[in-house]
């Protein structure tokens, strides 16, 4: 992967999560966004497992959605963003949660060495423009023994060319994609919510991720490509999607 221009980067971020937040955020109060709810959510927490009494960082927390589901299960809940406007959702929703602004590559410099039991970022570090500069910093800042559970989108399915070939029907055949070894920024418009907004994730291959990952000083315990409850399908149609496909790929990291 060429190497970022991370100043850029980051402020072109903020600035599309900021201008994104209210429309997302809006999707999550209303149950709108049955992915996180009903799949990749409940997928996360599981692999997360018990973190009652746990010292918690959330990475990246958006409107606060797995802060709280942390916070719920007994752990001391830390939680950044780089959106102001993403914060200020995620603190009127309430809990006993501290929140804060921060650049996730800031991190080690924000907290004091070996500060967090349990470390976790539900689907944020694809959008960082540098996830190895923030893996490693992560690594700085959690405790002999400690965890970092992470989703990311599955990096050979979010490829920068993606698409659904479908019958004459309209029904959906079989997930077409390609550049999967391309690297860089991916911009995605979202539909379908209170109005439209852009993002960009960051497209690196399988590799990189866990070269990303050994480099960092994190050794791979656990590794898990959800697939949703026939429940949760027949509840939700849309997510029929990732029965046929991985959309996501979780890690479970101890420090090596």
């Amino acid at each position: 992967m060429a190497e970022p221009d991370t100043e850029r980067d980051t402020d072109e971020i903020r600035a599309l999560w900021d201008h994104a937040a209210d429309a997302y955020a809006h999707g999550q109060a209303s149950g709108r966004d049955s992915y996180r709810y009903r799949f990749f959510g409940p997928a996360q927490i599981a692999l997360t497992g018990d973190v009652t009494g746990a010292t918690l960082l959330d990475v990246g927390c958006g409107a606060g959605y797995f802060a709280r589901e942390m916070a719920a299960r007994g752990a001391r809940v830390t939680a950044f963003d780089l959106s102001p406007r993403m914060l200020e959702h995620a603190r009127a929703a309430g809990g006993d949660i501290a929140y804060l602004e921060l650049d996730a590559a800031e991190v080690a410099r924000r907290f004091a060495p070996a500060s967090f039991d349990v470390i976790t970022a539900c689907m944020s570090l694809q959008d960082m423009p540098d996830p190895s500069a923030v893996l490693r910093a992560l690594r700085v800042v959690i405790r002999p023994g400690g965890r970092l559970v992470a989703s990311i989108e599955h990096p050979c399915t979010a490829t920068p060319i993606r698409r659904w070939e479908r019958d004459a029907d309209g029904r959906k055949l079989r997930l077409g994609i390609g550049d999967y070894f391309v690297r860089g920024a991916v911009r995605t418009t979202w539909r379908g919510w209170r109005y439209e907004f852009d993002t960009v994730a960051y497209h690196a291959t399988l590799a990189d991720w866990l070269g990303w990952i050994r480099d960092a000083g994190f050794a791979l315990h656990a590794l898990s490509e959800p697939c949703p409850e026939p429940a949760a399908v027949a509840a939700h149609p849309e997510l029929e999607d990732a029965v046929r496909v991985p959309y996501f790929l979780m890690f479970d990291l101890r420090p090596g």
